[in-house]
């Protein structure tokens, strides 16, 4: 009796790893559908795979030839993909953009607050041209070194609508714990990576910047606050 038990036992777990891994191969083709393709199929299966089997898919994609942050790129656009609808219907002084420190100048004076970096707009770096469109339109803009800045920003604000950039790994973690905070979500990914002097595709945070937005004329005086004000 107690043979046909753990015999039962082991066809079961048997079983069950095959069935996962066939799970996991589905969700990952899926993904990449979505990223080389732009098929977007089931896409919350997706994201319950990625999110449920993360750390082995990130194991198992070079075995395939793959590169270990495809997993988190698939992340990123399917949550693009999936937030897309809402994020359009979120009034721009209800959203907030927020920037990695290693964006800026090796040289920033920014100060470091509660709430992240205080720009000055000094004009060595990218992120004052964009931070300044951005707080045309409405939206809190921060620069943040790590994505604990991000969750209490989040708790503090209560944004309905995030877009965020970062490297591909913070950037898809970040977007699923804000998104779990009924915050619609659009990311962009560093084009280089690292801790100084990355490198971002401007084009397309100015274009997620107006999602939404093709009729609405921004407001005389800004809608929302800036860093500075809010973190002094």
């Amino acid at each position: 009796m107690l043979n046909i038990f753990y015999e039962t036992l082991g066809k079961l777990t048997l079983f069950s790893i095959i069935a996962i891994f066939f799970l996991m191969l589905l969700g990952l083709y899926l993904g990449l559908l979505a990223v080389k393709k732009e098929k977007l199929i089931l896409p919350k299966f997706v994201l319950f795979i990625l999110d449920s089997f993360y750390l082995p898919l990130k194991k198992f994609a070079p075995h395939l030839g793959l590169k270990e942050d495809i997993v988190d790129q698939i992340g990123i656009q399917v949550r693009n993909k999936i937030h897309l609808k809402k994020f359009k219907k979120t009034l721009p002084n209800e959203r907030i953009l927020v920037f990695p420190q290693c964006l800026r100048h090796p040289d920033c004076p920014a100060r470091l607050k509660s709430l992240g970096l205080i720009c000055l707009s000094c004009g060595k770096c990218i992120i004052s041209k964009i931070k300044a469109e951005a707080e045309k339109l409405g939206y809190r803009v921060f620069i943040v070194p790590g994505s604990s800045f991000v969750k209490r920003i989040v708790r503090e604000f209560k944004p309905k609508g995030a877009l965020g950039i970062a490297c591909c790994q913070e950037l898809n973690l970040t977007m699923l714990k804000t998104a779990e905070q009924k915050c619609s979500v659009q990311g962009v990914a560093l084009l280089k990576e690292g801790c100084i002097e990355t490198q971002v595709d401007i084009s397309e945070i100015l274009s997620k910047l107006k999602l939404g937005l093709e009729e609405f004329t921004p407001p005389k005086k800004p809608a929302c606050e800036t860093t500075e004000s809010l973190s002094s």
